[in-house]
């Protein structure tokens, strides 16, 4: 038997045991007359999965037939399917699986919160799978003022190209904007989603820079890096950006002086407390 015949056979077998499992119960379906085999009748489930009764016959006969991802997809779900289910009914039928989604973002621990503040006086964030700035310290918002970007554009990825103030800062600016694009591509690459590939849309639309550099296909991975800025008040702050693997996906970064003088410096960006 050829290896396409293989996997036709197998498909239709797992077709027809996921199909035995399921009770019409399960699906919101009275039981109706007495069953002479367990679980859902071929018309049920391609009724209740939106296609033809001879089409997915076909299909779990093993016939030379391709179906869309789009049906794989809706089979999978009727079918009750897990992950790793899915992709095995994809694979058996000759389709790419579906990329993965991440789930929603969890609520940031609050001991990582507690960490992100600990960094004072030197400025420190959290960012999530998706680039989304999460969590920051009074020195990371008197640098970057994370607290006057929208939700959806308070992004690291947006935040680079869109903060004309910190662009003007950044040494050498357009070395580190081309980093974060190809760090940027890398994630999109190992996790792919709707969000990161909305955020490369938007960034293709809004910067005609990033647009350029995303079709240069350069990838990287998300590491740190010397940066130097020159800051209007403080002055020239010499400066290692640390990036920190954290629990749930998350990323700690935090701006490191590479000096004294910048250490001194950066215990201006925020007022001292009050005493008494």
């Amino acid at each position: 038997m050829a290896g396409t015949e293989l996997r036709r056979q197998a498909l239709s077998n797992f077709l027809r045991t996921r199909r035995a499992r399921l009770t019409p119960a399960e699906v919101g379906m009275a039981p109706g007359v007495r069953r002479r085999t367990p679980g859902l009748r071929r018309e049920e489930l391609a009724l209740l999965a939106g296609v033809g009764v001879t089409w997915y016959t076909w299909l779990e006969q093993g016939r030379d037939i391709n179906p869309s991802p789009e049906v794989l997809a809706s089979l999978a779900r009727t079918l009750r399917l897990d992950r790793a289910e899915t992709d095995y009914l994809f694979r058996l039928a000759g389709s790419a699986p579906l990329p993965v989604e991440p789930p929603a973002a969890p609520e940031v621990p609050a001991p990582l919160l507690r960490l992100v503040q600990a960094q004072e006086p030197f400025p420190a964030f959290l960012i999530d799978a998706d680039w989304d700035i999460r969590a920051w310290n009074p020195a990371a918002e008197a640098l970057f003022e994370f607290s006057h970007w929208s939700q959806e554009d308070c992004n690291l990825a947006w935040v680079v190209f869109a903060n004309k103030v910190h662009r003007e800062r950044t040494v050498d600016w357009e070395r580190h904007a081309r980093r974060t694009v190809a760090e940027l591509r890398a994630a999109y690459g190992a996790r792919g989603g709707e969000s990161l590939a909305g955020l490369i849309k938007r960034l293709r639309a809004a910067f005609p820079d990033a647009d350029r550099w995303l079709d240069e296909h350069e990838v990287q991975e998300r590491i740190g890096t010397a940066k130097d800025l020159n800051h209007e008040t403080l002055g020239m702050l010499r400066i290692d950006q640390v990036v920190l693997q954290a629990p749930g996906e998350l990323h700690l970064v935090v701006l490191s002086p590479r000096d004294a003088e910048t250490e001194a410096r950066l215990r201006r960006l925020t007022p001292a407390p009050a005493i008494g």
